[in-house]
């Protein structure tokens, strides 16, 4: 082998330890990166259970929560008005009184009735009545048909009736409805609206049509959420707080939550929930 080929053999060997360095070199970083992105993707995964624990938790103290007020409301207050009016009755049926003083008595009945009648409207959106065995469709008819007793906005409700809507266990049900009933109460308290919808149907997916999904549409005609203002911005304040606590009851649910408002059109708050 004379000096030439000598030369070549070295320089093709050096140019393959020279490829093999760079291919290890490249392994090297190529496996530190996908260590640092399994690390990185196992921390944000450790992350979102906390905040899903945090989040839950929360929800639970506040149901838990809304039956102990509940409860009281039903075990004191209510058994009060009660007695109250039993007396009223009493002291009305009696001849020792005038008859303006019999209507006073009246007046303070109607005031007691209408007082109870309160109450009880605010107990059922405190705890949905038979929430385990009563459908999602029938909790959101008795949210509107509170909301029409309460007077002051017309609430609508339509619904279609398929089967998965039976398929919503009680935590799924509980969830929804309290998204529903936060939307109609932001609509009721700042919206200045005429009217309120609430439609609860099924449809397929926007990007792929043979997934089905359930969409629950609160939508009213007011003068929308960027418009709602008041001293020191309280309703503006009150409205996010609502709706930051909508959309931690949508991740727990798995579901998408989409929030259109604008004064010419009002507001529509949409949640799509997988029918998985």
């Amino acid at each position: 082998m004379d000096l030439t080929e000598t030369n070549l053999a070295v320089f093709q060997f050096i140019e393959l330890l020279s490829i093999i360095s760079f291919l290890c070199i490249a392994f090297a970083l190529f496996l530190l990166l996908y260590i640092k992105g399994k690390e990185k993707n196992r921390s944000l995964e450790e992350q979102n259970k906390k905040e899903r624990l945090v989040t839950e938790t929360i929800t639970q103290v506040q149901e838990n929560e809304r039956s102990r007020i509940s409860r009281d409301l039903h075990d004191t207050v209510t058994q009060d008005i009660r007695t109250a009016l039993l007396y009223a009755h009493k002291l009305n049926d009696s001849n020792e009184f005038s008859q303006e003083q019999k209507d006073l008595l009246l007046k303070i009945q109607k005031i007691e009735e209408e007082n109870l009648r309160n109450i009880r409207n605010i107990i059922r959106n405190l705890t949905p009545s038979e929430i385990e065995s009563a459908s999602i469709v029938q909790l959101l008819s008795e949210l509107c048909e509170n909301t029409n007793e309460s007077g002051g906005i017309e609430c609508k409700f339509y619904a279609e009736d398929p089967s998965l809507f039976a398929k919503l266990n009680t935590e799924q049900k509980l969830h929804v409805f309290r998204i529903v009933q936060e939307s109609v109460n932001n609509a009721l308290k700042h919206s200045k609206a005429s009217e309120i919808s609430v439609i609860a149907r099924e449809e397929s997916g926007a990007k792929n049509p043979g997934q089905r999904r359930l969409l629950f549409l609160v939508s009213d005609d007011g003068i929308g959420i960027s418009e709602q203002k008041a001293p020191d911005d309280v309703i503006s304040q009150n409205t996010h707080l609502g709706l930051k606590g909508m959309k931690s009851r949508a991740e727990l649910l798995g579901a998408k939550l989409e929030i259109k408002s604008d004064k010419e059109t009002g507001t529509q708050i949409k949640l799509y929930l997988p029918a998985e």
